[in-house]
């Protein structure tokens, strides 16, 4: 029930998805533009330093045993020579990741917000309306689930690579396929866990600090059993999409496809509080009754 209806959701705010196009094209762009002026340094130090293709020639003739290495700079002196250029730069990427995850998380509560008000209501408010009503709540709730979420996915992908590694040694290509599976379920499993806060925190109109309580504090059961069939299959469905037709239409899909992930998990979500707290909600001009599956 959680799956259907909340595709049928997303499906219906087709504006919403190019709302959250546009503002995921501008956040990536800004980004981008960041990522090319702290890399741009350390390609011009690497082409002053180095000449790559004399050090892959090198490198060919020491595997094969013939020649001997030239005269100059290396990989290993540049890497010495700029240490502590590229030691901050690596701080600067890892700063720009946070960024990229606070502007992904902002855009949440917003999406949440306007979800809400076409179930509760039916009633269209505009992304730019919800934004500006829930800026204050969407900055606190950005800085919090990035500070929470971005160790935790650097955990699970770490351990998964491990025993990705681990199982790969072991039996070969179904182990690493195993692994895989396991990184997916975890992945679902955080969302899930994580996919509370935004229902709750609009549909109680609750303040920041007692939505944050709330879900340090309390954990529902129910609701994770009712929406993490729909996180998992939303992740299969989303990662196999997009990596089946990043190659063939040049990007164009994963560009539309991302964003409309986006909305979708919005949508399960707050579903998903909906239909565990057995209140009535729109699709479009039907109302949905959760009481009726019980």
């Amino acid at each position: 029930m959680n799956l259907r209806h909340s595709l049928s959701i997303t499906l219906s705010n087709s504006g919403l998805i190019l709302k959250v196009l546009l503002y995921t094209t501008v956040l990536f762009l800004i980004v981008f533009a960041l990522f090319t002026a702290i890399t741009e340094p350390i390609i011009e130090a690497l082409d002053s330093d180095v000449d790559l293709m004399e050090e892959l020639e090198d490198d060919i003739a020491a595997l094969f045993g013939i020649g001997s290495r030239r005269p100059g700079g290396s990989i290993n002196e540049f890497l010495n020579k700029n240490a502590d250029s590229l030691a901050r730069a690596a701080v600067l990427y890892l700063l720009l990741f946070i960024l990229l995850r606070f502007g992904v998380a902002f855009a949440i509560v917003p999406a949440g917000f306007y979800i809400y008000n076409k179930m509760s209501a039916n009633f269209n408010c505009g992304f730019i309306n919800a934004t500006v009503s829930t800026g204050g709540k969407a900055a606190l709730f950005a800085l919090t689930y990035t500070a929470l979420t971005v160790p935790t996915d650097i955990l699970i992908l770490a351990g998964c690579y491990f025993l990705a590694t681990w199982l790969g040694g072991a039996v070969g290509i179904p182990g690493v396929a195993i692994a895989l599976l396991i990184l997916i379920a975890l992945l679902a499993l955080r969302l899930s866990l994580t996919a509370r806060w935004i229902p709750e925190m609009i549909s109680e109109n609750l303040k920041f600090k007692d939505a944050a309580k709330a879900f340090f504090t309390r954990y529902d059961s129910a609701f994770v059993k009712e929406i993490y069939p729909s996180m998992l299959f939303l992740l299969i469905f989303a990662g196999g999409l997009t990596l089946a037709t990043a190659v063939e239409t040049l990007g164009i899909v994963p560009i539309v496809v991302l964003p409309a992930a986006f909305v979708a998990h919005a949508a399960i979500s707050m579903t998903g509080y909906f239909n565990v707290m057995k209140r009535k909600y729109y699709i479009d001009e039907r109302v949905i009754d959760p009481n009726e599956r019980f």
